[in-house]
């Protein structure tokens, strides 16, 4: 048997996203739980195949992982390109954000930055085929679910993805620790790629050459670097809080969010 998608977020927005083939769900005949029966009812106007197991079929297959008496045989989650997540923005007339992921290789870290991205309006997320945590049921549960409605692109040279990101007009910028711009200090009003380094290593030199600039978030002195789904989460907020402060202060107008043409990259002097 191949991996279990297992949990009941990460089933039910399976469901939802309808981006995975559902061979057959399977429930202990021990849960009874309002998540479980929501469940049960999605599952079965999908027509999706339903079969009830003892406790030991789950402890034989998961182990000890938080499963909450739900399994399902799933297929593969479904890929995007680079070009679809940048239409995403602008199909929904929004300003690009995107995050690029360099050596994030811990499923709970992409889990948790994949649910922090959906919350804060990110449009897709770029992997490179190395050095990354696989999309499996455990970096879908650790997502609660938000992995399922994510794009995800998978590049082979990630200098080369955010080099063609640039050329489309957008910003990458580096998150990085010690580096002189305060987060809240930049200017995230255009078209971003936002790139986050992997756990105790960082951005790689020449992913971090290729950014435009780096931030910074400030910490008191003698503290650890902040982890990879921390970090990214506080800079995708200080985005949307200056984003909506734009918005806010322009009466709905966000017209100086929207150069991420090479046009504006001209403008503003890139």
């Amino acid at each position: 048997m191949g991996d279990l998608l297992y949990g009941i977020h990460p089933l039910y927005e399976a469901l939802v996203a309808g981006r995975r083939r559902f061979e057959r769900l399977y429930v202990s005949k021990h849960r009874k739980s309002k998540g479980v029966q929501g469940l049960l009812e999605l599952a079965k106007q999908k027509c999706i195949p339903i079969e009830y197991k003892e406790a030991k079929y789950f402890k034989a297959y998961l182990g000890d992982l938080v499963h909450q008496g739900v399994a399902a045989e799933v297929g593969d989650l479904a890929l995007a390109d680079k070009e679809e997540i940048l239409n995403r923005a602008i199909q929904e007339n929004e300003t690009p954000l995107i995050l690029a992921l360099d050596g994030v290789v811990d499923p709970q870290n992409l889990g948790s930055i994949t649910r922090t991205g959906r919350a804060m309006g990110v449009h897709g997320i770029v992997l490179p085929k190395v050095r990354v945590a696989p999309l499996s049921a455990a970096t879908s549960k650790a997502s609660s679910g938000a992995m399922e409605h994510m794009l995800f692109a998978r590049v082979s040279n990630l200098v080369a993805a955010l080099q063609q990101f640039k050329k489309a007009g957008l910003w990458v910028i580096g998150a990085e620790a010690g580096t002189n711009i305060p987060v809240n200090q930049a200017d995230f009003g255009v078209g971003l790629v936002i790139v986050i380094g992997g756990e105790g290593k960082g951005i790689r030199p020449l992913v971090r050459k290729t950014c435009d600039y780096l931030v910074s978030i400030p910490q008191h002195e003698g503290v650890d670097s902040l982890n990879a789904a921390v970090a990214g989460a506080i800079v995708m907020y200080e985005i949307v809080r200056q984003r909506r402060k734009g918005i806010n202060a322009t009466n709905g107008s966000n017209e100086q969010g929207r150069l991420y043409t090479e046009k504006g990259r001209v403008e503003n002097g890139r």
